[in-house]
């Protein structure tokens, strides 16, 4: 079975499954939960003709799997089961829940489940994580040091069908804390910062070395209100630049041409060209669209690597940045920045 592979092992369990759209196709998927030994599988396949096509499976494990309940007086986890505390049919052990919900911009559902772990010094603890097309998107895991967390051993977590985003401890203002889909991953949604995230990208006529092609991308800013945001497009595969003549805030850097380095901490020479837009005053749910010219002088398949970054009172804060889970390269002033290339329309 290709959800566990060949060999002989324990016997699998089917313990759940559920008909949905998961990715951009039309036809629906079917997510399936198994059990088998000390392991939990959430697996999606898609039915072509007579037969399944296997595509993707996030596998988790637990020690002592069997029946939990979480007991809310006491903030722990508990062996066994009580009535009223029954878990849900399309669950398992490890997997306390699962939730298929749509992100803004798509047309499909990111699966978000609540996983119980157990590690020392916390114990038995549960936290959310979230997959879009099988690629995850947020790890509850990072929260492992939130007091919250620490104290309760559960992070609950609620969607809101109305923004697309989730919220965990929805139920404790102290801590409610609200999570937004940038393109790439949850990022947090905190006061005074913006969030600029993924709309399109177009590139028209497609990338071909040595012609020229009109790049539009559309941002819009699922995070709060700020009045400065610097944008950056940079491309290590060297090319060329234009600015579109409608373009206004952008200032084109090319090779040689002096740029800061953060690592460094002094200034360098660029060494591929860079796009920098200056956005003012960006407010919540508010597109912004940035238009150029580039030619590719060494791939048809060029990497174009994006950041934004604002300041928080005298710091410099960037998204990505080192913690982020989704795949980021450093740009040449050493910023961590998410990937263009696979996200053109």
């Amino acid at each position: 079975m290709a959800v566990y592979g060949k060999e002989e092992g324990d016997p699998i369990r089917i313990l759940g499954q559920k008909q949905i759209n998961l990715d951009e196709t039309q036809e629906m998927e079917t997510l399936v939960l198994f059990q088998s030994g000390q392991s939990e599988v959430v697996s999606a396949f898609r039915k072509e003709g007579s037969s399944w096509s296997f595509l993707w499976k996030l596998e988790f494990f637990l020690k002592d799997l069997g029946p939990m309940y979480y007991d809310g007086k006491q903030n722990k986890w508990l062996a066994g089961s009580i009535s009223g505390k029954e878990k849900p049919t399309f669950a398992g052990d490890c997997l306390r829940r699962i939730v298929v919900a749509e992100l803004p911009g798509d047309n499909f559902n990111s699966v978000f489940i609540e996983v119980l772990s157990e590690e020392p010094p916390l114990g038995l603890f549960s936290v959310p994580m979230g997959y879009r097309k099988g690629k995850k998107i947020w790890d509850g895991y990072q929260l492992k040091e939130h007091e919250e967390l620490k104290r309760s051993k559960r992070v609950e977590f609620e969607y809101s069908a109305k923004d697309k985003s989730f919220r965990i401890f929805p139920t404790n203002p102290n801590y409610s804390q609200e999570f937004v889909f940038n393109g790439w991953e949850m990022i947090a949604n905190l006061p005074m910062q913006p969030v600029p995230s993924f709309v399109s990208l177009e590139v028209e006529p497609k990338f071909e070395i040595g012609k020229e092609s009109l790049v539009t991308l559309q941002l819009k800013n699922r995070g709060n209100y700020v009045s400065l945001t610097y944008l950056s497009l940079s491309f290590p595969d060297s090319g060329s630049l234009r600015l579109a003549n409608e373009t206004q805030g952008v200032r084109l850097y090319k090779k040689g041409d002096i740029v800061y380095n953060v690592v460094q901490n002094k200034k360098i020479p660029a060494e591929y060209p860079l796009l920098e837009v200056t956005k003012e005053g960006w407010a919540n749910n508010f597109r912004y669209g940035v238009k150029f010219y580039y030619t590719p002088s060494s791939t048809d398949t060029p990497r174009i690597l994006f950041r934004s970054t604002y300041k928080f009172y005298q710091e410099i804060i960037s998204i990505p940045n080192q913690y982020s889970i989704a795949p980021f390269e450093r740009d040449q002033q050493g910023f961590p920045s998410y990937i263009l290339n696979g996200m053109i329309n």
